[in-house]
């Protein structure tokens, strides 16, 4: 039987050669790294079943590790346990919203550290068992994207648990708060991924016959939005034309709500969220949803990729995000045509041209509009 393999990061010599030796005599396979850049050195050769690491240590600590592995998608699915010894209950808060799977303050018996690793790498692989058949195209499935909310769920749930008479009512609440957060992720995560579904077994109907008014449609999806965003209204400011538009509102609300959510999680509160839209020609509507954050380098968008076949589209969807790649395939399935134009650190430009009455496709030409000075791809 294979070890299990545990990285342990923290700067105190003493403790990290002690858990080390003691965590070996546990049979567990061991490396260790002085500080998060010496972790992640280690990450680039050798791939743990869960990592172990303290908070506060010099070069990069712990928080500024667990945000870069949260990003990495080799990386994004393992256990990840805090070591601190700090015992504020709002740095307890913000290390299990961020998605990290417990978190265990010094000084701790080597049993209790043990009895924790053991709970959390049989969770993990009951549920990587448990979502071992989802797959999108050729890909598995982020675990990511349901480990995370996941961990958000059962880490408050078992802190309430173990101090329920130690807390006050106001961290309790926001344990609460935390876990209905972590809920609604999880609930997303699964509705896309059965929309998914049924889009790639042709279940769901595209046909002419289809007919929505699209402004109806925005300020719908807008309501929605401001319920997630309360303070951040302000933020996108629109002029959109009244039109019908050849798809069931039902997928027009789910398109805007993707593409204004991306938006919104990829820049800063201040910068705004801009939403256009008119009568491109006699066929089709032209969409234009911009934003100034980010943006995409060419590297990333080279992983959305300009997909000519569902099958590549499956194999390129993991650099989109699910939602802004199901919108794609909706907007594909309905005869329409979604481009993106990014530039890092300048912002994102999505361009959607959406079906109005005809049948005829859209013949890209000199009409649309094309920034080329920077990165674009056509999808």
């Amino acid at each position: 039987m294979n070890k299990n393999k545990i990285l342990l990061v923290d700067d105190e010599l003493n403790l990290r050669e002690t858990i080390s030796e003691l965590l070996r005599y546990q049979n567990y396979d061991v490396k260790t790294a002085n500080n998060g850049q010496e972790a992640l050195d280690i990450l680039e050769y050798w791939q743990p079943d869960l990592i172990l690491c303290d908070i506060m240590m010099p070069v990069m600590d712990g928080n500024a590790l667990h945000e870069i592995i949260k990003d990495i998608p080799s990386l994004n699915t393992i256990p990840f346990i805090f070591l601190t010894a700090k015992k504020e209950n709002d740095l307890m808060r913000k290390c299990l919203l961020e998605g990290a799977d417990d978190y265990v303050a010094k000084p701790f018996k080597i049993i209790e550290l043990t009895s924790i690793i053991e709970s959390k790498l049989a969770r993990f692989e009951k549920i990587k068992n448990s979502y071992s058949n989802l797959y999108l195209g050729k890909e598995k499935v982020f675990l990511h994207e349901i480990n995370t909310p996941i961990n958000g769920i059962l880490g408050p749930i078992e802190l309430l648990i173990e101090n329920q008479e130690k807390l006050e009512k106001k961290e309790i609440s926001a344990f609460y708060e935390a876990i209905k957060i972590s809920g609604k992720r999880l609930n997303r995560t699964m509705q896309n991924l059965i929309l998914y579904e049924n889009l790639k077994n042709n279940s769901i109907e595209f046909n002419d016959n289809f007919s929505s008014e699209i402004l109806n449609a925005f300020l719908k999806t807008k309501e929605k939005i401001f319920k997630i965003y309360e303070d951040q209204e302000k933020r996108i400011t629109f002029e959109i034309d009244k039109a019908m538009i050849k798809i069931s509102e039902e997928h027009l609300q789910y398109i805007f709500f993707e593409l204004i959510d991306n938006a919104l999680k990829f820049s800063s509160n201040n910068k705004v969220i801009i939403v256009s839209g008119e009568q491109f020609n006699n066929e089709y509507y032209e969409l234009v949803i911009r934003d100034f954050g980010i943006g995409f380098s060419e590297q990333e968008l080279n992983k959305i990729g300009a997909a000519q076949q569902f099958n590549r589209e499956e194999r390129e969807q993991q650099g989109l995000g699910l939602g802004l790649f199901l919108s794609k395939i909706i907007i594909k399935k309905s005869n329409g045509v979604f481009t993106i134009v990014s530039k890092e650190n300048e912002g994102t430009t999505i361009n959607l041209f959406l079906p109005l009455s005809t049948k005829e496709p859209l013949l890209f030409s000199e009409n649309i509009k094309y920034n080329k000075s920077i990165q674009s791809q056509i999808i």
